[in-house]
């Protein structure tokens, strides 16, 4: 009776064993789609920060701005009204700007963070 009991143990522990063999190709099949839906996002997302870098870029040449100088500079372009609200609007942009730079340091920061615990 015995031997018959280990036989039959033993049965049970392939079967158990052929199991999880099954889940674990059927686990890779879903690392495999989780890689690929992850390196899809990661590509566009690399493409979206390729876009805001340049657009920095463009943005941090000051063409607009420089061209803002240019223009008041001519005497006779400014009335005292019209200085107020020039220099709201600066005071504005530069804001924004403020912002921006100071979103993207914490998102750096956070990611530095993220990639620090995922090693």
């Amino acid at each position: 009776m015995a031997a018959k009991e280990q036989l039959e143990k033993k049965r049970e522990d392939h079967d158990h064993d052929h199991d999880h063999d099954h889940d674990h190709d059927h686990d890779h099949g879903k690392d495999r789609h989780k890689c690929r839906y992850h390196s899809h996002h990661i590509h566009e997302l690399e493409k979206t920060v390729k876009k805001m870098a340049d657009r920095l870029d463009d943005l941090g040449r000051g063409a607009h701005l420089r061209e803002l100088q240019r223009i008041i500079d001519c005497k006779g372009w400014i009335s005292p009204a019209e200085l107020v609200f020039v220099n709201k609007i600066l005071d504005h942009i530069f804001g924004e700007l403020c912002t921006v730079e100071r979103l993207q340091v914490d998102l750096a920061k956070a990611c530095r963070k993220v990639d620090k615990d995922c090693h």
